[in-house]
């Protein structure tokens, strides 16, 4: 089984075996904030959870065994875990609603970018396309919408 670990809570490492991993935990060079997932699993856990503390060697008779960590429910479609991005999504395909559309717009836009930055901080979760969606029909329904509203605007001064 390998593993993955992030020791500045942006940086991933691996994937590793869990021998490099001990080693690397019972020589001291993983840093108390260290986050580890098993490869395939959506879930971080903190180091100290699956081996103690740093530096101190596993107890006799080898590593305990790890925690079991769950998975995406939803087969990593539905990015439950990053809502901005979830939400972002729908609201961009609201957005393209004639008139009213423009005021879920907005959101999509903002909730997109928000989308993002969560995704950076934690890659492991998922959602960047929802933001994506989000942040293009977002922008793109606020273009549209300004763009009605100023011919509209034109027409009425000829």
């Amino acid at each position: 089984m390998n593993y993955y670990y992030t020791t500045d809570g942006q940086q991933i490492q691996g994937p590793v075996p869990l021998a490099q991993l001990t080693s690397l935990h019972t020589a001291g060079q993983l840093p108390p904030g260290t986050q580890i997932c098993v490869e395939g699993a959506q879930e971080w856990q903190p180091m100290a959870a699956v081996f103690g503390q740093p530096g101190v060697p596993p107890p006799p008779g080898g590593m305990p065994p790890p925690i079991p960590m769950k998975g995406d429910e939803t087969g990593g479609i539905i990015p439950y875990k990053n809502p901005q991005a979830l939400i972002a999504y729908y609201l961009g395909l609201f957005g393209l609603i004639p008139i009213f559309g423009f005021f879920l717009a907005v959101p999509a836009f903002i909730l997109g970018i928000l989308g993002l930055r969560k995704r950076k901080k934690n890659p492991i979760i998922k959602g960047a396309v929802h933001a994506w969606i989000g942040i293009v029909l977002g922008g793109l329904s606020i273009v549209g919408h300004l763009a009605v509203v100023g011919l509209f605007v034109a027409n009425i001064r000829h």
